[in-house]
């Protein structure tokens, strides 16, 4: 599923990003040239984030017990900083040309900055949506990657009207405006670089599972014949899974064997209310 959501990207980032360099060479917008600079990082996204699928979806083995979930943390992170560097070239180019002579930019460049605001926008919702439903960061980063195309679009017709404008009312300081836009695009594109980066970070160092997930699990926990109440709770996200360690407490009077009865009841229980739980180690506490 996670597969097949990122292919669907790829192919409509690919195009997008034909068109948007194609258009800004032949209609002389560094905006839109910028903004298709910024759409490879789309299809960098796409890339890698199937490769880490591909990756993480390898069942358990002798050196990693645990699977390999967390290989999209190390996907994300390489992902946001090759995204970081394709806007460290971007700002550098357009600081360096800035004085340049100014060329016009064509009609042509307005019309295909409009049409991939819709077409972003659409694809952005549904890698978000489908990175929530799936539990998967590197889907939710490209969803987030992506909306920043949308923004960068509308910073690219901000950018072309204000030099249609400068032209048209002799307004000399408009005419840069296809320059400062890419600029300000660049800056965009740092930001969602820096924010894939300290999202995979956390996740590496072992982030828990949000708090609606953490009460639902206490919540059949506790519903499982024999279990006094849940003492502890941890569930730490693991690329599109989770890893469940929870204490529970029971009769002491109980055997050993019963203890573990109920134990497995537990496992067995949030296993069965939750596909995404990979690994569940129940630990029992005697009630004094």
């Amino acid at each position: 599923m996670q597969t097949e959501v990122m292919k669907k990207s790829f192919s409509v980032n690919a195009i997008l990003v034909i068109v948007k360099i194609t258009v800004g060479i032949v209609a002389r917008s560094s905006a839109l040239l910028a903004d298709g600079i910024h759409s490879l990082s789309d299809l960098l996204t796409d890339i890698l984030a199937l490769f880490g699928i591909t990756q993480a979806n390898k069942p358990p083995d002798k050196d990693h017990p645990l699977g390999h979930g967390k290989i999209e943390y190390v996907v994300s992170l390489m992902l946001g900083i090759g995204i970081l560097f394709v806007a460290y070239q971007l700002i550098e180019g357009v600081i360096s040309n800035f004085n340049q002579p100014i060329q016009i930019p064509g009609i042509l460049s307005l019309f295909v900055a409009i049409g991939v605001i819709v077409v972003k926008y659409i694809l952005s919702r549904y890698l978000l949506k489908e990175g929530e439903k799936l539990s998967s960061q590197i889907i939710t980063a490209s969803g987030k990657e992506s909306m920043t195309d949308v923004f960068s679009s509308v910073i690219v017709i901000v950018g072309i009207s204000f030099v249609f404008i400068g032209e048209g009312f002799n307004v000399p300081a408009l005419v840069y405006g296809d320059r400062i836009a890419s600029v300000v695009i660049a800056i965009l594109i740092v930001r969602i670089a820096l924010i894939i980066i300290v999202e995979a970070t956390q996740s590496l160092l072992g982030k828990s599972a949000n708090q609606k997930i953490l009460d639902k699990t206490r919540s059949i926990a506790n519903r499982v014949p024999g279990v006094i109440r849940v003492d502890h709770l941890d569930m730490i996200v693991y690329g599109h899974y989770y890893q469940v360690l929870i204490d529970i407490r029971v009769n002491g009077k109980i055997s050993v064997t019963e203890g573990h009865t109920i134990a497995h009841k537990v496992k067995q229980a949030l296993q069965e209310e939750n596909s995404k739980l990979s690994h569940v180690i129940v630990h029992v506490n005697p009630e004094e």
